[in-house]
Parts: C-alpha cells; sequence; structure tokens
C-alpha cells in the first residue's frame, strides 16, 4: 500500500480508492467500458484542481475549466504516467485510465472515495479546491485496501440553484437540455431565450454561475499544475487558435458562434 500512495504522492495530490464493487451497479453505457479489466476490484480517483484565482479571470469570456489547456490531456499525461509506475511494481496487474470519456460514474466513485461532497448542482466538491477540478480514474484489478465512504452532500444552501440562469437546478430531475452550458455546446442554432442569456453572462463557452455561487468556493486554492498555470489563456477571440482547448473537439463554428452571439454580432 506504501508503494502505491508514494507512486499517486509523486504525480498528484488528491487522490482516493473504493471497491469497483461499489460502483459497478451504477457504470455508464459507452464505448470505453469494454476497457475495464476483468475482475476489476478498485477504483483509483485522482483529482487535478485547475483554479487559477479571481485576479485571472478578470477578461474571462469562457467558462474557467475552459481557460487552461484541454484538461483531457493534462489529467492523461498525468494518469498514463501513473498506470506505467503501478504497472512497473506490479506487472501481474492491469490498470486503465479514464479521464472524462469515461464508464465510470466520476462524482459518484470520488466521493465513494472520500475525496469530496457532491452538491445540489451535481459536481464534486473538495474541501480544498472547492469544485474547480477535473477528476480522472483508474481501474484495477489489484485489490488495494479502502474503506468505502458514504456519499455526502452538500450543506443544502441553494446558492447554485438561485444562480442557475436557467432555473435548471430548481427541477427534480437534471435536463441538460436545459443547462447553459450544455446549450452553448450544442450545434446549429441557439434559441433566442439563451442567447440573450449568454449575452448577459459574457460567457462563450460553458456556464460557470452556480459554481461562484458555491459558498465552498469562496476559499478554494489556488491549482499548483505548471500546466494549467502556464497554458491560461482567459479570453477567446475568433483568431485564438482552438487546439487544445476545451471547446476544440465541438470545432471552431460552434465557438465562433457563441463569440458572435455574447458580442451581440449575431
Amino acid at each position: 500500500m506504501e508503494d502505491i500512495k508514494n507512486i499517486l504522492e509523486k504525480y498528484c495530490e488528491v487522490y482516493g480508492f473504493c471497491s469497483f464493487d461499489e460502483i459497478k451497479e451504477h457504470l455508464i453505457d459507452c464505448r470505453a467500458k469494454s476497457r475495464i479489466p476483468q475482475n476489476a476490484k478498485t477504483v483509483i480517483t485522482i483529482l487535478f484542481p485547475y483554479y487559477l484565482g479571481e485576479e485571472a479571470y478578470e477578461n474571462l469570456n469562457v467558462s474557467r475549466y475552459a481557460a487552461v489547456r484541454d484538461y483531457h490531456e493534462v489529467a492523461s499525461l498525468y494518469l498514463s504516467q501513473i498506470a506505467e509506475k503501478l504497472k512497473e511494481i506490479y506487472p501481474c496487474n492491469e490498470f486503465v485510465f479514464f479521464a472524462d470519456n469515461s464508464p465510470i460514474p466520476e462524482v459518484f466513485a470520488a466521493a465513494k472515495s472520500g475525496v469530496g461532497v457532491k452538491g445540489r448542482n451535481g459536481l464534486l466538491i473538495n474541501e480544498k479546491y472547492g469544485s474547480w477540478i477535473f477528476i480522472g480514474e483508474i481501474v484495477t484489478d489489484l485489490y488495494i485496501p479502502c474503506e468505502n465512504k458514504e456519499i455526502k452532500l452538500c450543506h443544502g444552501c441553494y446558492e447554485c440553484v438561485e444562480a442557475c440562469p436557467t432555473g435548471v437546478l430548481k427541477d427534480e430531475k437534471f435536463d441538460p437540455d436545459r443547462c447553459l452550458s450544455h446549450i452553448s455546446q450544442k450545434k446549429g442554432e441557439i434559441p433566442e431565450e439563451y442567447r440573450q442569456m449568454m449575452k448577459n453572462l459574457g460567457c462563450a463557452w460553458g456556464c460557470d454561475e452556480c459554481q461562484k455561487a458555491c459558498p465552498y468556493n469562496k476559499n478554494a486554492e489556488k491549482t499548483t499544475l505548471e500546466e494549467f498555470i502556464k497554458s491560461a489563456e482567459p479570453f477567446v477571440t475568433e483568431d485564438t487558435q482552438i487546439e487544445g482547448r476545451a471547446f476544440a473537439w465541438r470545432g471552431e463554428k460552434v465557438i465562433k458562434r457563441n463569440l458572435r452571439t455574447v458580442s451581440n454580432e449575431f
């Protein structure tokens, strides 16, 4: 166990373990599901904080997670190195990592691992870094002793609910089609009511309103990950190179459409 912790602490600060049996009934049915090791026993959950400090967001016009280098790339870089080192020590076992495109219900697994509580907005909230975090996992057929935690919820102040521009968090069941972050990532024409919301917020990709309102985020600590610090580019224009950014997967037409929307050129 100590050798595993030594490897993890070399590459990351916040991590936890939960039994695969605790989450196997909650797996997401996606193509990556086939990559899960047979006889999987343990899920290693790792957090990647990306908060840069309020001063870094003065001219922000995209969601904070999109102001830094694509988290898929950064998380995959760290996760692959960790998996490789673990494999060197345990050559008879498998260590398969996932970053975002994952069959693992990330918030559920992370809460079970004890690295955070679940917010009313569905996001994981870590004690040190708030909800300004990305989640990655390594699934292994190696048994790692762990104490499966009870999933804890935030204290329920409902500040995030009140801050939500579309009111979707007031619904009993979350409807992604009414979430402004989801809407901003869709192709095609954005309905006028949502275009107006984007203009009011000045945000051309995603939406951070529920997170900015969250009391747990008031004293969140800044990331120490150089990949995020050095790549920060909070203000996006139509000339910004989208390669390596969180919105690149959707193509330049969508981000340019959104930029025109928030600049009243639509």
